[in-house]
């Protein structure tokens, strides 16, 4: 399967299934802004995998190689609406 990128503000489910996350990219709108990234299709059923916090609003990056297995799906939810966030995976089935 090809690797996509998901761009979200907010909150919003990426995609549902298994995949491999490669990349995480906070964009935030100010500072102590954050996401937190869910193995899973919500924030209350999904298993939080990390949440990237910023300190500054500055953009950033979170690269994992060959990527992490997610079993269920990607969800994020982000501290506010002007939240901007971009994953890049890989899905795992058709």
């Amino acid at each position: 399967m090809a690797t996509r990128w998901v761009h979200l503000l907010g909150d919003g489910l990426v995609y549902s299934g298994p995949c491999l996350v490669h990349s995480i990219i906070l964009v935030p709108d100010a500072a102590a802004d954050y996401c937190t990234i869910y193995d899973g299709r919500d924030a209350t059923s999904g298993k939080q995998f990390v949440k990237v916090v910023s300190s500054s609003v500055t953009t950033h990056k979170l690269t994992f190689g060959n990527g992490v297995p997610f079993d269920q799906g990607v969800y994020v939810d982000g501290i506010d609406a002007g939240v901007e966030t971009t994953i890049v995976f890989t899905p795992l089935e058709g």
